[in-house]
């Protein structure tokens, strides 16, 4: 039989036996064969993996492309966005509920995957918005394969509020409602858990104590307890309803010790990671401005140090990007007033690198990556084995990275529409990029390059258990 595709000679992730130097053959978008290296096959495509290691495909679990937007140009499309992750090694995407409108229905929902359908890349999973202005609108949207649902524990920001319909719950009662709804789905709910009252409070607070200008008001305005306090309702209303729950973004150290407390105790929580909580400091604002404003925001050096041991002992479930592209004009609008810059910045196509880099320093195993950006993830999101591991019979979804690859980040070079908007990451030096990104069984990128004909190849992936 003549395989699809070949990849010989690599260092195959083997879940129980760490890598193996292995072939992998692939035929009908599946994993066909995995076997000794010396073993040849015949097959219309061969990529020789000497020296790299074969991964299973890298998942990014947490993206605001937004399309469709109220301003087409103001954000990513799902071809732009989804091209900018394969570049970046990413085989499966879930994208946020936060378009234009929000996806808090079943309608909505039903729309973005027809768009999705003829503009992505790579698979992808959705999120139904949760909120407590359309709670009979919950339920139904399980029923369409939503990988979990999402809300946010403040109000829309100011501007942005039919992006937002269905996506809120501020107050203790809307949270019990919206958890007594999901509760009747067995699915997840991701949570931005920062506490609307308080950071209202800071807010105010810090509009009439700090100069014009000054970029510090935003770390004042979402301080460390904005976080801790939101993410201990989060605990008290997930054992109370028995709904698992997800904490996106987590910052702090502060926040993971309240969540490895609550796992211990047998609640089902899951923790989120973001390269740029790990690597940036909040030193980072004040050399670039808004274009260092995040939600929550870069904390400390001290906590981000703080942060790595909860990778080692596993209370981080798993790594995102959380990529929220903004054109430039609305960024500065932080110049003046940083409370007024939108919050985010692109992150898709160098989560993996990034990652790659910190392997390369030794802050953590090749192993444990895959572990934080493939396998937990697809546990995670009801993908698993499907995605998330390389197994007879599972999709073709591989990442093939060469450790000793190196890069200078140039932004203008990137995918993303938001390039101009990355300085975050500008100038740096990674070691250890991905070659290859395979989705099903398809070359969707090369050597950092996408294959814009595979527009339209990317699936839907339906959550297939609870």
């Amino acid at each position: 039989m003549k395989l699809d595709l070949w990849i010989k000679n690599g260092l195959v992730y083997r879940t129980e036996e760490d890598f193996q130097l292995a072939n992998i053959g692939i035929k009908d978008g599946k994993i066909h064969i995995i076997s000794e290296s010396h073993i040849q096959f015949e097959a219309e495509r061969v990529i020789d993996a000497e020296g790299l290691y074969v991964l299973p495909g890298m998942i990014d679990a947490h993206v605001h492309f937004r399309e469709p937007a109220k301003d087409p140009s103001s954000t990513e499309t799902f071809f732009t966005g989804t091209r900018a992750a394969a570049a970046g090694g990413i085989t499966s995407i879930i994208e946020m509920p936060n378009s234009f409108p929000c996806t808090y229905n079943t309608e909505l929902l039903i729309n973005r995957k027809e768009i999705l359908k003829t503009e992505a890349l790579i698979d992808y999973g959705l999120y139904g918005a949760a909120g407590s202005d359309h709670l009979d609108d919950i339920i139904p949207l399980a029923d369409e394969g939503i990988s979990a649902y999402k809300t946010f524990m403040h109000k829309a920001p100011a501007g942005r509020e039919q992006e937002f319909e269905g996506f809120t719950m501020t107050r203790d009662r809307d949270l019990y409602e919206g958890f007594k709804q999901i509760s009747q789905t067995g699915l997840p709910l991701a949570l931005h858990a920062e506490h609307e009252e308080l950071l209202s409070y800071f807010s105010e607070f810090a509009e009439h104590t700090f100069v014009e200008g000054d970029y510090n008001k935003h770390l004042l305005a979402r301080n460390t307890l904005v976080e801790t306090s939101a993410i201990n309702r989060v605990v008290f209303f997930a054992e109370q309803l028995q709904v698992p729950v997800i904490c996106c973004h987590v910052s702090s150290p502060e926040a993971l010790k309240i969540i490895k407390r609550a796992k211990q105790d047998g609640i089902h929580i899951y923790a989120e990671m973001c390269p740029h909580y790990l690597i940036f400091d909040e030193s980072y604002l004040e050399k670039i401005g808004p274009y260092g404003k995040c939600n929550p925001p870069l904390r400390s050096p001290q906590q981000i140090e703080a942060l790595w041991s909860y990778i080692e002992d596993g209370t981080i479930d798993y790594i995102s990007s959380d990529h929220s592209p903004f054109p430039k004009a609305l960024k500065e609008l932080g110049y003046a007033n940083i409370l007024k810059s939108p919050a985010g910045f692109p992150g898709t196509e160098l989560t993996l690198p990034l990652m790659l880099d910190q392997v390369s320093k030794g802050k953590l195993s090749l192993h444990k990556l895959v572990e934080l950006m493939s396998v937990n993830p697809a546990k995670t999101f009801g993908m698993f084995p499907n995605k998330g591991t390389l197994g007879i019979g599972t999709d073709a979804d591989i990442t093939i990275v060469d450790m000793r690859a190196q890069r200078t980040v140039n932004i203008h070079e990137l995918y993303t529409v938001a390039r101009e908007t990355a300085l975050l990451y500008e100038g740096l030096k990674l070691q250890g990029l991905p070659t290859h990104t395979i989705v099903r069984g398809k070359v969707v990128a090369e050597q950092g390059k996408a294959d814009d004909q595979a527009k339209g190849w990317g699936q839907f992936i339906p959550r297939t258990q609870p």
